[in-house]
């Protein structure tokens, strides 16, 4: 074998292995669990008691979070403008801030969270979820599943009840095509669980609002940093859910002729029709 042969193979044989590559670009799905992270931040440094040398500090770490943030913004605004798609961020980027919640909300926790104890959300409490994937009463099917996960946390009194980003589970209990020219399209969903730390929690709620796919009340906070970007890459088409209506029973109904299009990122308020009861 010729010697610059030999070389070669050794190199290959022998060099050190490259390592792994780290994924290009954020999704949209990574940027908004950022925000459901971001939101769940929020509402713990709500709670803090002023004053205490610990809130200080974890005031001032949130504090850093929102400049990363607004990093965040800034570049993805930028990408926007330069006519590029996607979000422009780094997945590295986006993990690095989401890193920075989850030990700010950790150590909070062990410096102030109270034992484990069930939660209560009373008849009639609304929830907003986002829909995971998108319904149509064109092709849905009675007893179809339907997945989404929590839009803004939501509190029982002080304490956090579901954080941003939990998942919510339904049911297509019933539906009905469109037919031209007068017969409007119809979807009736219940939603039977939310799942916490894998556990299964029963509930029972129906639609009693729908906002624009990519809506999100704007809120301050550090998740509002982020927050209309995100919106403006989610929202889809403007008037997407235009002539759907609310109708009795929470079944949600479409102008006549015309079936119910609701696009996945659909923001829903789901009203609790008996008490949800979780551990927390």
């Amino acid at each position: 074998m010729k010697p610059v042969l030999v070389a070669l193979l050794a190199l290959v044989c022998f060099a050190p292995p490259t390592p792994a590559q780290s994924r290009d670009e954020a999704s949209l799905g990574d940027l908004q669990s950022l925000q459901d992270e971001l939101a769940n931040l929020d509402g713990e440094l709500e709670g803090l008691e002023p004053g205490d040398p610990k809130t200080d500090e974890f005031r001032r770490r949130a504090e850093q979070i929102r400049e990363e943030t607004v990093y965040l913004k800034v570049k993805v605004q930028h990408h926007q403008r330069d006519g590029g798609s996607g979000t422009g961020l780094s997945y590295d980027e986006v993990s690095r801030v989401r890193r920075m919640v989850d030990d700010l909300r950790d150590d909070i926790d062990r410096a102030f969270g109270a034992e484990e104890r069930e939660l209560r959300l009373e008849e009639g409490t609304s929830i907003e979820v986002r829909l995971t994937h998108g319904l149509s009463s064109r092709t849905a099917r009675r007893e179809d599943p339907v997945d989404a996960t929590v839009a803004e946390p939501v509190r029982a009194g002080g304490d956090l009840a579901l954080p941003a980003g939990t998942q919510v589970r339904g049911v297509v209990t019933d539906v009905e095509h469109a037919q031209r020219p007068s017969k409007a399209g119809r979807l009736e969903i219940e939603f039977d669980s939310v799942f916490l730390d894998r556990t299964r929690f029963d509930m029972r709620g129906r639609v009693a609002e729908i906002q624009e796919s990519g809506a999100r009340a704007e809120k301050a906070g550090i998740g509002a940093v982020i927050g209309g970007v995100l919106g403006g890459l989610l929202g889809g088409k403007k008037g997407a859910i235009a002539g759907i209506l609310i109708g009795g029973g929470g079944a949600v109904v479409a102008t006549e002729g015309e079936d119910v299009e609701l696009p996945a990122g659909t923001v829903l308020t789901v009203r609790l029709e008996r008490p949800l009861i979780v551990a927390r």
